[in-house]
């Protein structure tokens, strides 16, 4: 009886939603409550989670494990960024900057780290399944991806060289939109299978 409680619920929730797309103004009051509700139910959930971490590394530190130094600098920025944001705003100058430029780093090493990832992959490729099309193309794809990020190529004064470089700089972008065309489909499939429970994440089955 519970499974089938649940599984009513998800399936008018999840039809209410998609009904919205198609007569935004007759729901819209209902749509901003169960988005609210969405919104509570998701900082909700993340609190758990950021307990469940804080857990975690106070646990590791106490028994000593390995990495608890790193632990340690885990907490240490965890509860500066906490009471920095309760006593002023996260939109503070001094926070905002400091934030940025810890992030900014972290993300350009992160992608300088994925280059080369791909370029490894693209390797391991050749090796697996040999000189093929696929093969051939990614790593043609991810070498030619690296050298026009190192700007060695001075297109000013050059309007045909600046568009080709334009052109091919483009090119991961369209990786990129199939990427997220797939992300899309997946989570609509999911959603699909949620609604008339076939998957049951509420619930056993």
């Amino acid at each position: 009886m519970k499974k089938m409680l649940l599984a009513a619920l998800t399936l008018i929730v999840g039809l209410t939603v998609l009904a919205g797309y198609f007569f935004r103004a007759e729901l819209s009051p209902v749509l901003t409550l169960i988005i609210d509700w969405g919104i509570l139910l998701l900082g909700v959930a993340g609190l758990i989670g950021l307990g469940y971490l804080v857990r975690m590394h106070l646990a590791r530190l106490f028994r000593r494990e390995k990495g608890g130094f790193y632990s340690l600098i885990a907490l240490l920025g965890f509860v500066f960024s906490l009471a920095f944001g309760l006593v002023y705003s996260p939109h503070h100058p001094f926070f905002r900057d400091l934030i940025l430029n810890v992030q900014v780093p972290v993300e350009a090493s992160l992608l300088a780290i994925l280059a080369v990832s791909l370029l490894y992959a693209s390797l391991r490729l050749i090796r697996t399944r040999g000189w093929t099309l696929l093969s051939v193309g990614f790593l043609f794809g991810a070498v030619l991806s690296l050298i026009l990020n190192l700007a060695f190529f001075r297109e000013e004064g050059n309007p045909l060289l600046a568009e080709m470089i334009a052109f091919l700089r483009g090119i991961p972008m369209a990786g990129g939109r199939g990427i997220l065309l797939g992300m899309a489909l997946g989570g609509l499939i999911v959603g699909l299978r949620v609604l008339f429970s076939i998957n049951r994440p509420y619930g056993e089955g």
